[in-house]
């Protein structure tokens, strides 16, 4: 579940972050900065609701189209346009429109809107995150292959990804929109693009988008095979960044800078970042780690990028405080900001499979709460010189499951009104 200045800007490091409080109030804030990045973006999923009649409102403004809606957002701070995409032209059903001709769609509405677009190569062929990284398709591309894909070596796939990562530039920029930053990647600390370790349960299943079995790529390193996901975010913190650093990291680190060597040869100033999962967005070391492992291997930032969901555990103890060290840590690992690259909290209690019901202290499970955080995480970010934005995962998803962490509430089967989450982003005048 992705915008930028065109160079890095230098970030003065702090002793201490700046205090976070629950008192804060919106009217405190002023409107979005252009160089912080609201990504309060129409989702894969809003075409969708959008043909069964739903039409979305915030009293002022109702919207009944894709650009309709980008528009809606906006109005309540939105400052780019985000579309994440697979290695397919066409959407794979069930999965969401995370296809090329969905992200196509959404660069026009972007360039219609005067906003940037935040693309985001996923490099699997329907959907992969931390539980599953399935392997891409490039047959669309009409590159060939030497052999299936779980059988090459890394040196056959990084022409592969160089080629695959200019083909897209090129399709995203003939539409005329801008983009700041290239996204590579999808919660890629445990691999990405096929080369990772065995899925955790469930991972890889229909409902994830990702119908094709696992198959280990054992000509990069057999021990990708022989290890789970499971398996590695329960082992010791340290054993676990030892064995990445050893097995996975370097090759990873490897096909990154083939993606973005092949959007360079379209886009010279290109801009890049990749984002871990929420599991490392409270793990410091780990975070760190990983950002550094890419930089050492070829591919240095220029935003590093985390999906953060504070009631998704109760682990760590505080995790607004762990997510706060992360941000820091990466910073002074390799001197680069981070972008909330997903972030979600839930208005009311969720259910399976994302019962993501553990709200840090002080803040409910109610659409105050629920404010009140995003409130609060957004002045911070701003004011901390670490975080160069946010993005609300898919917003107006108001369906079974996710309609907690939207920022809409569904009323009857036609209309969505705007949740007080959405006026965060600008400033209330009294």
């Amino acid at each position: 579940m992705s915008t930028h200045p065109a160079r890095h800007k230098t970030f003065v490091i702090v002793i201490s972050l700046i205090v976070w409080s629950a008192s804060m109030v919106v009217d405190t804030l002023s409107a979005a900065p252009s160089d912080f990045r609201v990504s309060l973006s129409v989702s894969p999923f809003t075409e969708t609701i959008l043909k069964t009649g739903i039409q979305f409102t915030d009293g002022a403004i109702t919207a009944k189209t894709m650009e309709e809606l980008q528009r809606l957002f906006v109005a309540h701070g939105a400052n780019e346009v985000y579309a994440r995409i697979s290695t397919r032209r066409s959407a794979v059903k069930g999965a969401g429109n995370h296809s090329m001709n969905g992200a196509i769609e959404r660069a026009r509405i972007a360039k219609a809107l005067g906003l940037p677009f935040n693309p985001e190569l996923g490099l699997f062929a329907s959907y992969g995150d931390i539980r599953c990284q399935p392997a891409p398709d490039f047959s669309d591309y009409g590159i060939t292959l030497p052999g299936p894909w779980a059988t090459l070596t890394l040196e056959q796939m990084t022409p592969v990804l160089k080629a695959y990562g200019a083909a897209a530039a090129r399709e995203i920029l003939a539409t005329g929109t801008s983009v700041r930053i290239w996204d590579v990647g999808n919660e890629v600390e445990l691999g990405l693009a096929g080369v990772a370790v065995r899925p955790m349960p469930g991972g890889c299943d229909a409902s994830a988008g990702a119908t094709d079995p696992y198959a280990a790529p054992d000509r990069v390193n057999r021990e990708l095979g022989q290890m789970s996901g499971d398996q590695l975010v329960r082992m010791d913190e340290a054993a676990r960044i030892n064995w990445l650093r050893t097995s996975l990291w370097p090759a990873e680190a490897a096909m990154l800078k083939a993606v973005a060597d092949g959007i360079r040869s379209v886009d010279a100033q290109a801009r890049f970042s990749t984002h871990v999962s929420g599991v490392a967005s409270t793990q410091p070391r780990v975070a760190a780690a990983f950002f550094t492992a890419m930089r050492d291997g070829g591919f240095l930032v220029d935003e590093a990028g985390a999906s953060y969901y504070p009631t998704s555990s109760r682990f760590p103890t505080d995790r607004v405080q762990a997510f706060k060290d992360t941000v820091a840590a990466v910073h002074a690992a390799i001197d680069r900001p981070t972008f909330i690259a997903e972030f979600g909290f839930p208005n009311r209690t969720m259910t399976p499979p994302f019962a993501w019901n553990d709200p840090p202290r002080g803040y409910a499970l109610t659409p105050e709460g629920q404010a009140a955080f995003l409130r609060d995480l957004v002045a911070w970010s701003r004011q901390s010189g670490f975080v160069t934005g946010i993005r609300p995962w898919a917003p107006e998803l108001v369906v079974p499951g996710w309609a907690p962490m939207a920022l809409f509430a569904r009323h009857g089967s036609a209309l969505v009104t705007a949740n007080q989450a959405l006026d965060v982003f600008v400033s209330k005048k009294k």
